[in-house]
C-alpha cells in the first residue's frame, strides 16, 4: 500500500528507476501526462516529443523527458546583461 503511495508522487515520477523502465510506446497524450504527471509548461512540448521520438523508436520514460527538458533549456533566453550587475566595495 505504502509503495503505491510512493510511486503516485511527483518525485517518484522524475525518477531514473520511472522514467527508464516507463514506455509510452501506443498510449495516447492524454495518457501519457496522467501516468507521468507531466506539468503544464513541460505538455507544451509532448506532441513534438512524442512524434520525433516516435520516427527515432525511442518510447522510454527517460527518452520523452529529455526531450522535453532540452526544449525548455532551448526556450530560456539567457537575459544576463553585465549592466546590471551592481559591485559592492570591500574594505
Amino acid at each position: 500500500m505504502e509503495n503505491d503511495y510512493k510511486k503516485n508522487l511527483p518525485a517518484y515520477k522524475k525518477s531514473s528507476h520511472f522514467l527508464f523502465s516507463y514506455s509510452w510506446k501506443g498510449k495516447t497524450k492524454e495518457q501519457i501526462i496522467i501516468e507521468m504527471g507531466l506539468l503544464d509548461y513541460e505538455q507544451v512540448y509532448l506532441d513534438d516529443a512524442m512524434k520525433e521520438l516516435a520516427r527515432r523508436n525511442q518510447f522510454s520514460g527517460y527518452d520523452l523527458d529529455r526531450y522535453i527538458l532540452q526544449r525548455l533549456d532551448m526556450e530560456e533566453e539567457d537575459d544576463f546583461d553585465p549592466n546590471d550587475v551592481i559591485y559592492l566595495e570591500r574594505r
